[in-house]
């Protein structure tokens, strides 16, 4: 006789049959209990679980009953209506039965009712299943308490999406982060804490307001996997040494470490070295960076699909900021673009100064593509794909005053203190107009930068002629883009401006951005023409941009020269400016 294990069942007085049962209807739901399962409370009268199924799949269900009603004689019968196969129907005792269902592809959607065939006679529960659209299955489908482990999640007929897509396996279980490979597959990454109470979970996922679930879909089994970490804690810009023993852990040479806090994993701590001792022991040495955030970390021990996670391990402690190596950043730059609409141009100006510790060790690298070269030469070019960044950490800024200011013989530019209000960064800055930019500021002209000075910051210094302005303002004369403006890709793209000085000093540089009929990807047309107000791109060019609506950009730029405070390592601080237009256009 088939077994089954189920807490302890509230038995009702007997029912006497007087004439024959005809019909038992139930008004019972299939809900979430408050530890995430599916919990479908027992009461005298039927229920019937999961209370829902998607289109195109197999699940197994099970009738409950507070009465005996089932028997032995394979008499047992289920209908679920048109669209629903029941595949086999087991009786596991008088009061369960179960199911194996599948659901078709073009089943109706929404609630329907059970139709029983028992010993007892025909029964119904009114609402028994919902047929939905959507559904996923998972796998791995159990983990242990104290693990962490990547669940991956197949779906059928979803549509999951990368920022609007999240999962849930109930209490005791934390997902710290969802990775969303296709509309149909995505990976949830899995903390089951060390308390959990073992058993079945139901699994959700939400996609913005539609949420799909998998009843009864994980299991956390009651072996139980842990681990701890040594030191408790250690300061920003520490190389310290670590240790990790666990209790049923299966550690090796492929173990690897992160550290994590509030759900999100940190690239703040870089791992120099580790050692796996035993398939319990670690052992190595860690860097904390110099701008590590404060405060407690998770630590994630992971070993192949594997994982243990240490719950506030580790506590960061603030360090103070070295001000022997102090990093400048500078900027003042005008940008406009052209209003498709009317022809207006809006206008920025920007003015910021930010003094700031570099990270250490560094973090995270920068990329760019190839342009034009040399000067007067155009080219078609692909832009690069993004290069996946490490989290790195903000930088420790440093105050120097309430004001900063640009200084020149044409004027004195105040750029008032700032702070960032989530992350705690210091900066200058301040509201422009162009009356506050004044072109052809460069060699020996340029602004200056002088700093207010602050205790326990850094203090009143003038830096001379290091903040430039482009040779002169310029402008585009023709075509006037907006509108919808539209160009052949058959012929030659002539385009004229005011000159804007800047050869030998500066650069000017001008492109054509949309994407490449050769590869589907984007790309731009490229040149840095001679600056003597008007320049051609080739038909040639122009036809290996897709059709379509591209963007038509221009700047002039010049660079400054290398910079330091005196009393800082770092003296190749450089700060540049430029003058940047943009419109559109359609190619056709």
């Amino acid at each position: 006789m088939p077994f089954s294990v189920a807490s302890t069942r509230r038995f009702a007085t007997p029912l006497v049959l007087l004439g024959g049962l005809s019909t038992l209807a139930t008004g019972c739901e299939g809900g979430k209990s408050t530890d995430g399962t599916s919990g479908i409370e027992e009461q005298e009268g039927l229920t019937f679980s999961p209370p829902e199924a998607g289109r195109g799949t197999t699940v197994d269900a099970r009738i409950t009953s507070g009465t005996s009603v089932f028997d032995f004689s394979g008499d047992t019968t289920l209908d679920l209506g048109q669209g629903v196969t029941v595949n086999s129907v087991t009786v596991l005792d008088g009061w369960t039965a179960s199911a194996n269902i599948s659901v078709g592809d073009s089943a109706d959607l929404g609630a329907r009712d059970a139709l029983i065939g028992a010993a007892a006679g025909d029964l119904t529960i009114a609402g028994a299943l919902t047929v939905t659209d959507d559904s996923f299955t998972i796998s791995p489908d159990r983990g242990l308490i104290g693990e962490t482990v990547q669940v991956e999640m197949f779906g059928h007929n979803t549509e999951w999406s990368g920022g609007d897509t999240w999962a849930w396996f109930g209490d005791g279980i934390e997902v710290t982060g969802v990775t969303v490979l296709s509309e149909t597959d995505l990976i949830a990454d899995v903390s089951i804490a060390r308390d959990a109470v073992p058993g079945l979970r139901d699994v959700s996922v939400d996609q913005g307001s539609d949420v799909t679930t998998l009843y009864s879909g994980f299991q956390v089994d009651r072996v139980s996997m842990s681990a701890t970490f040594d030191p408790p804690e250690a300061s920003q810009g520490d190389t310290v040494s670590f240790t990790v023993e666990g209790i049923g852990t299966h550690f090796d040479d492929a173990s690897a470490m992160e550290f994590w806090k509030s759900g999100d994993q940190k690239g703040d701590i870089i791992i120099d070295s580790i050692h796996v001792v035993d398939a319990e022991h670690i052992n190595g040495t860690m860097t904390l960076s110099n701008a590590a955030e404060t405060g407690l970390r998770d630590v994630l021990t992971r070993t192949d699909s594997e994982g243990v996670l240490m719950e506030d391990a580790l506590n960061v402690i603030d360090a103070a900021a070295d001000l022997s190596d102090v990093g400048i950043s500078l900027a003042f730059n005008v940008t406009r673009g052209i209003d498709n609409t009317t022809g207006a141009i809006s206008e920025y100006v920007t003015g910021q100064a930010v003094f700031y510790i570099p990270l250490d060790p560094p973090c995270g690298a920068g990329s760019s593509g190839d342009g034009p070269s040399p000067y007067d030469v155009n080219g078609v070019f692909e832009v690069p794909d993004p290069v996946d960044q490490p989290d790195c950490p903000n930088n420790d800024s440093v105050g120097a005053g309430e004001h900063v200011w640009f200084e020149s013989d044409c004027n004195v530019v105040t750029l008032d203190r700032q702070v960032d209000a989530s992350s705690g960064m210091i900066y200058y800055t301040a509201d422009l107009t162009m009356d506050d930019y004044c072109p052809g500021m460069y060699g020996a002209d340029a602004y200056d930068l002088h700093t207010e000075g602050e205790e326990g910051g850094i203090g009143e210094y003038i830096l001379e002629a290091v903040q430039p302005t482009v040779p002169a303002d310029w402008e585009l004369l023709t075509p006037e883009l907006w509108g919808n403006y539209t160009w052949n890709r058959a012929e030659d793209f002539l385009y004229t401006w005011t000159p804007a000085q800047t050869y030998p000093d500066a650069v000017f540089s001008t492109g054509i951005s949309g994407t490449l009929v050769s590869t589907g990807k984007s790309g731009f047309a490229g040149s840095l023409p001679w600056d003597d107000g008007e320049h051609t791109y080739t038909s040639a060019e122009l036809s290996e941009l897709e059709a379509g609506n591209v963007s038509f950009y221009a700047y002039s730029y010049i660079e400054g020269p290398e910079f330091g405070f005196p009393f800082s390592t770092i003296q190749d601080n450089k700060s540049n400016s430029y003058i940047y237009l943009s419109g559109s256009m359609v190619l056709e």
